[in-house]
């Protein structure tokens, strides 16, 4: 419901020390604090304004080897702009050993009571050493974690939970000078069919270190994990900013080309929100995609695209070849094999996986 400044302040009046009550309900202070939780040492990182009825999101971060809480807590503190609340505890030692992960298995349960946790957001991720100690959390079948992220390392082999099939995404990210990049790119053949959905990302020039740049692609990630849309905002491709320029650079880097053509007003359009959420992260339409020059338009925008190619409306995905020519028009519910085909025959390496 709204809220008028007029009636705010009334209610306000009418109920002196409210916001006070409110902010003593919330179990930790807004911004960054160290906690002592079951033994470790923890930096919290909780969103600037607390509603005790309202559920959350909770991303649980291991360090690497010789790393700190606060290093972690800092390099995602961006998420609590985004309704997250950041828990990056301290191992004892330098590195993770099994009591310290069982230690943060017992954070993470108290924690999903305390701070309202929503059933689809709760999220690992590891870096390093956190990574390869990264299963024995995120594959707790009791906790029911939404999504794992392996950073600078990689998913080597194990059980997977039951849930995980139909309600976990996997992701490893990592430098594309990094040591252990075979074995964040291998995680994907690891989970590939145990797992909703997996895929890896490397961010080019980066060595054994945090991938800064793909730090925008994962908040909007672990937003798509729960099921979150908002037409246009999303980043499965590298968008250019000038879409007047796609043609040319087509031509330049002689590949071929995609737009994204969306609607604002599309927000509650369940077939808008699989386009953008599913079938542009599918794994062909990446591989191939990828390859090419993306740009997004908004429906206004792409009125005149939209009548030359034919197109009822949005969400929809135009193809086109190096020259900048359309060769493929697609709208409404849209099979990723088709999209994935149609990349194909634009993209310079046509190769399937292996």
């Amino acid at each position: 419901m709204r809220t008028f400044p007029a009636l705010a302040l009334l209610a306000t009046l009418a109920a002196p020390g409210s916001a006070a009550r409110a902010a003593e309900e919330s179990p930790f202070p807004p911004g960054t604090s160290s906690q002592r939780l079951e033994g470790l040492r923890c930096s919290l990182v909780m969103p600037a304004e607390w509603d005790p009825a309202k559920e959350r999101s909770l991303v649980v971060v291991l360090h690497g080897a010789g790393g700190s809480e606060t290093g972690m807590a800092g390099s995602l503190a961006f998420l609590a702009e985004r309704e997250f609340v950041v828990l990056a505890p301290k191992s004892v030692g330098p590195t993770w050993v099994k009591n310290d992960l069982d230690a943060v298995r017992r954070i993470v349960a108290d924690l999903r009571k305390r701070l309202r946790v929503g059933p689809e957001r709760l999220h690992a991720l590891g870096f390093s050493n956190g990574g390869w100690n990264l299963a024995p959390v995120a594959f707790d079948e009791d906790l029911r974690f939404t999504s794992a992220t392996w950073v600078a390392a990689g998913f080597t082999g194990g059980s997977v939970p039951k849930h995980a099939r139909r309600g976990m995404g996997a992701l490893a990210l990592a430098g594309e000078k990094d040591p252990n990049r075979d074995e964040a790119e291998r995680t994907v053949d690891l989970l590939q069919g145990k797992v909703r959905s997996v895929m890896c990302r490397v961010q080019p020039g980066k060595a054994h270190e945090w991938p800064d740049a793909l730090m925008p692609f994962y908040g909007w990630w672990l937003e798509v994990q729960e099921g979150r849309f908002v037409p246009g905002e999303c980043l499965p491709f590298d968008w250019i900013e000038d879409p007047a320029k796609g043609p040319a650079l087509s031509a330049e880097r002689r590949t071929g080309a995609l737009a994204y053509l969306y609607s604002k007003d599309q927000a509650a359009d369940p077939v808008a929100k699989a386009l953008q959420n599913e079938v542009l992260l599918d794994p062909l339409v990446q591989r191939f995609g990828r390859q090419c020059v993306a740009w997004r338009l908004e429906r206004g925008e792409a009125a005149d695209l939209l009548r030359d190619q034919k197109v009822a409306g949005t969400p929809a995905v135009v193809v086109f070849d190096p020259s900048g020519k359309p060769v493929k028009a697609l709208s409404g519910k849209i099979a990723p094999p088709v999209l994935a085909a149609a990349l194909r025959s634009v993209a310079p390496d046509k190769s399937m996986p292996k």
